[in-house]
């Protein structure tokens, strides 16, 4: 056995014992995503159908019904697989496969977006809907982006770079396609190794570094806001109510879906405070934010998530004036307002309406 069979082994055995010590058996990845892995695997000469029954999945089951598949299960796919192709790099063999399709009306959504920040939001705010394991956030400075993936702070073992590194290949695909200029990324991190490094260094075009404190793709801000031509703001938006419904039913119990539909019901009206969205949930202001939290999120993340989904609504609608759009939304002054809409889109309310 070589080095790097013992070391895909070793990762294979330790993965399948932190899956069965965490109990993450009830969450899920989207079942175009496993597909996808599937047709990877075929391309190396392999039978997809034996390496997914061999992780305890039936491949062919998946592929009749409109199902999602187990997280526990896809972990144990990865390794299989990286253990029978014997091909680290399996991520860039993904990527070549890969279509928008293959994360549905996030995909779509996603590519209407007005530009490739835009796209990432929508990426950090519903990545839920293709796989609900790990948490996505987007980190800004003043030159910089990050889109960031954390496993839950208690369960890191249940991560492996052949899945993680993966998702990184093909949102950077999609974000190339829809990117009006070529795609650049800064830097790449990993919180886990691999043995050798140069082709995913190739693929991206920038370092990747390994053994970092998490996982996540770094930008050039001037870079990312780009308006592509062939945007599409209003189908942006209706897929997007439509991610905003599935996932508040998906996730009916999770206090910051709570904490949104509250947000969204009251924004209009000024009803927006900590102490008024705790009352109105039945929870202490402490204990509203430890829930928080504990999912991964603040307050002022949920506030400020809807302020930008409702101002985008009001101002395509074209019904109201700016001004009056900045007093519905609660900021004290138009200038607020518009440094508000230009940091979450790249431009200002009146160039986004098209005036």
């Amino acid at each position: 056995m070589t080095s790097t069979d013992l070391h895909i082994h070793a990762n294979h055995r330790h993965s399948l014992l932190a899956s069965e010590r965490t109990g993450f058996h009830s969450s899920s990845y989207l079942r175009s995503w496993a597909l996808l892995v599937a047709q990877a695997i075929e391309s190396y000469g392999l039978c997809s159908d034996e390496i997914f029954q061999e992780a305890g999945a039936d491949l062919d089951s998946l592929k009749k019904n409109d199902s999602r598949f187990p997280s526990h299960q896809m972990q144990k796919v990865w390794q299989v697989a990286v253990a029978r192709c014997q091909d680290p790099y399996i991520a860039i063999r993904v990527a070549q496969f890969f279509k928008p399709g293959a994360y549905s009306v996030l995909g779509m959504a996603m590519l209407a977006s007005r530009h490739v920040y835009d796209a990432l939001k929508r990426a950090s705010r519903y990545a839920g809907f293709i796989g609900d394991v790990h948490h996505c956030s987007l980190q800004e400075s003043e030159h910089e982006v990050a889109f960031v993936i954390q496993p839950p702070a208690d369960f890191k073992s249940i991560s492996n770079i052949y899945g993680m590194s993966a998702t990184f290949s093909c949102l950077f695909n999609l974000l190339s396609e829809l990117s009006s200029a070529s795609l650049k990324v800064k830097e790449v991190h990993f919180e886990q190794e691999l043995i050798c490094h140069k082709a995913l260094e190739n693929f991206f075009g920038c370092p990747v570094y390994y053994g970092a404190n998490s996982n996540k793709m770094v930008f050039d801000k001037r870079f990312v806001f780009s308006v592509q031509p062939f945007s599409q703001d209003q189908l942006a938006s209706s897929l997007d109510d439509w991610l905003d419904e599935y996932l508040s039913k998906k996730h009916h119990n999770r206090v910051s879906a709570r904490v949104q539909k509250v947000l969204l019901k009251n924004l209009l009206h000024g009803d927006t405070d900590l102490p008024a969205v705790a009352s109105d949930l039945a929870m202490g202001i402490r204990d509203l934010q430890r829930k928080l939290q504990g999912e991964g999120t603040m307050y002022t993340e949920l506030l400020d998530e809807c302020r930008k989904k409702l101002s985008i609504q009001l101002i395509l609608n074209n019904q109201h004036q700016i001004s009056e759009v900045s007093c519905m939304l609660g900021f004290s002054n138009q200038s607020n307002f518009t440094r508000a809409f230009r940091r979450w889109t790249g431009t200002t309310p009146l160039k986004y309406r098209g005036c």
